[in-house]
């Protein structure tokens, strides 16, 4: 929640503060945007400044695998990729399926230029590599077991049923004996596919800490969420979400709040939760948003 802040405020000062008249008579590009390519390519395209001064001499690209905020976050790291002046775009390869992050910076009289804006020269979402439909089956990676639904393609499971002519003619329907038995079997094929999760435990959670905020979720997972006593788990972890708290304890508690919504039956609310997680654990985010979507789309009797 707290580097969600961040994020939030380096962003609004650079739209307050920062124009491209600004930019343009300092080694600063701007409009840096990621976008997925082919394979294992992402792009990354800028701006380049107008008449910079200093002089700009090189241009290095660093990426990370959390939003990159500051200029302290990248004093540490090597460059991705060191370009020459001119360069206005660069193409980086990875080999997974993480989000990542960019941010282009200057060299520019005999040093590196220090300035770090969120949405100007650093990217704040993250980009991941697509993944093809046709290797999805062979890839074995947690991203890639995770189903991806492409622009135009539906859902297996098939969404809450619409009566949308609303009985016209008020004419009865009857399915023959082959279409009833087609229709039997694929119910019985979406029962199977929005089977309800297992309930999921951090590893971090699974050892007793030793005190502080870690201590108290801990204590909340061991005498209700593990006991699957989800409303009374609701009532513990909302609690402490409403006590000054790490920001790692946060993400951990909404995520656990959301499986106790999700296991009390409350999946609108499990999303809601999973949501506000899902910058933080985007894989695991999107298996239980999915699953809570599936459920939710199922008549109960």
């Amino acid at each position: 929640m707290k580097k969600a802040m961040k994020i939030f405020a380096a962003a609004l000062i650079s739209v307050c503060f920062f124009n491209n008249a600004y930019a343009y008579d300092r080694p600063i590009v701007t409009e840096l945007k990621a976008t997925p390519g082919e394979g294992t390519h992402i792009n990354i395209l800028w701006t380049l400044p107008v008449d910079p001064q200093p002089e700009i001499s090189k241009l290095l690209v660093f990426r990370n695998k959390k939003p990159i905020i500051s200029y302290s976050d990248i004093s540490e790291m090597e460059p991705a990729a060191v370009l020459d002046p001119n360069t206005t775009g660069w193409t980086d390869t990875v080999q997974d399926y993480n989000d990542y992050y960019y941010a282009v910076t200057a060299i520019a009289g005999g040093s590196q230029y220090d300035i770090i804006i969120a949405s100007i020269n650093a990217t704040v979402n993250g980009v991941h590599l697509k993944l093809p439909e046709k290797e999805a089956a062979a890839d074995i990676s947690t991203a890639a077991k995770e189903k991806l639904y492409p622009a135009g393609s539906m859902r297996e499971t098939p969404l809450p049923y619409l009566d949308i002519l609303e009985g016209l003619n008020n004419k009865n329907l009857e399915l023959n004996e082959r279409a009833y038995a087609a229709a039997k079997t694929f119910s019985a094929q979406t029962e199977k596919t929005a089977r309800p999760l297992d309930l999921y435990v951090f590893e971090t959670d699974l050892v007793s800490p030793d005190g502080g905020d870690d201590f108290l979720l801990f204590e909340i997972l061991r005498t209700t969420f593990i006991q699957k006593k989800y409303q009374e788990s609701i009532t513990q972890l909302e609690k402490l979400l409403g006590t000054n708290r790490t920001a790692s304890v946060t993400l951990r508690a909404e995520f656990y709040l959301g499986e106790s919504h999700y296991f009390t039956g409350n999946y609108k609310q499990a999303v809601k939760n999973f949501l506000t997680v899902y910058d933080a654990y985007p894989v695991l985010a999107k298996k239980w948003i999915d699953s809570s979507l599936d459920l939710m789309a199922i008549p109960q009797d």
